[in-house]
C-alpha cells in the first residue's frame, strides 16, 4: 500500500483537483544541478503514483542527470479553478519512462502545503443548473455548479451533453432551481475555460451587484441543505 498516511481529506482533495495538462513546476536538485523547471501534470495512477511528463529537454538541457529513480523533487501549482490555492508537496521519484512517452512517476506526497489565492473562500457545491443563452433568451446546456461564491462560480459540462458551449466572454444566466419550485437566476461572464478527459469547466464572473448575489447565495446554500 502507498504511504500517505499523512494526508487529510482535504489534501487528497486537493490532489485530484489536479487536472491532466495542468501546468507544474517543478524544483529539482541533484550533486550536479539545481534547477526550477516547467512541465505539464499527466495524471494520478490510483492512490500509488502521480504522474508528470518528462520536462521538454529542449529548454532544459541536462536534467536527466537529475530526475531519476529515487531523486527527490518539489512539485508546484495552482489550483485556482478548484480551491484557489497555490500547493506544494514533496515527492520520490519511482520511475521514468521513455515509450510511448517520456514520462515521470512518482510517489504521493507525505504532506501538502498551501497558501490561499481568494479574498474569499467559495461553497464546494454539485448543484444541478441550466445555461441561457442571455441574448437569445434559450436554453443551450445543462450543467453542474461546482463551486460558488458572492462574485462568481465554476461550472462543469459532460462532454457528452447535447446542447452548445458557451464562449469566452460570452453573457449567460444559470437558472438552478430551488425547493419552492422557482429558479434561482445568476447572470455572468464566463472569463476561462478548462477541461479534462470527462467535463468541460468554465469560470463564471457573476454580473450583479455583491448584495444581489449574496441574497441568492444564502438562499441558494439553504436550500442546498433541504433533502
Amino acid at each position: 500500500m502507498p504511504h500517505n498516511s499523512g494526508l487529510s481529506s482535504d489534501d487528497l482533495f486537493k490532489l485530484r483537483s489536479m487536472r491532466p495538462g495542468m501546468v507544474v513546476d517543478l524544483q529539482i536538485h541533484s550533486p550536479t544541478l539545481k534547477r526550477r523547471v516547467k512541465t505539464e501534470f499527466v495524471g494520478i495512477d490510483g492512490n500509488r503514483n502521480l504522474i508528470f511528463r518528462f520536462p521538454d529537454e529542449s529548454k532544459w538541457a541536462g536534467l536527466g542527470g537529475a530526475i531519476y529513480m529515487n531523486n527527490s523533487m518539489i512539485v508546484r501549482c495552482i489550483l485556482e479553478d478548484e480551491t484557489g490555492e497555490i500547493v506544494a508537496f514533496k515527492v520520490k521519484i519511482t520511475i521514468v519512462i521513455t515509450k510511448p512517452s517520456k514520462l515521470v512517476f512518482t510517489s504521493f506526497p507525505e504532506s501538502i502545503q498551501s497558501h490561499g489565492l481568494r479574498a474569499e473562500q467559495r461553497a464546494q457545491t454539485r448543484i444541478a443548473a441550466m445555461i441561457i443563452d442571455t441574448q437569445e433568451r434559450s436554453h443551450i446546456v445543462p450543467c453542474l455548479v461546482r463551486d460558488i461564491s458572492n462574485q462568481g462560480c465554476m461550472i462543469s459540462i459532460g462532454r457528452d451533453a447535447k446542447g452548445v458551449r458557451p464562449a469566452i466572454d460570452q453573457e449567460l444566466e444559470l437558472l438552478i432551481p430551488n425547493s419552492q419550485g422557482d429558479d434561482i437566476s445568476l447572470s455572468g461572464y464566463v472569463r476561462n475555460k478548462k477541461e479534462d478527459d470527462t467535463r468541460q469547466y468554465f469560470g463564471i464572473q457573476f454580473c450583479a451587484e455583491e448584495n444581489d448575489v449574496a441574497k441568492l447565495l444564502s438562499q441558494l446554500l439553504i436550500n442546498n441543505d433541504v433533502p
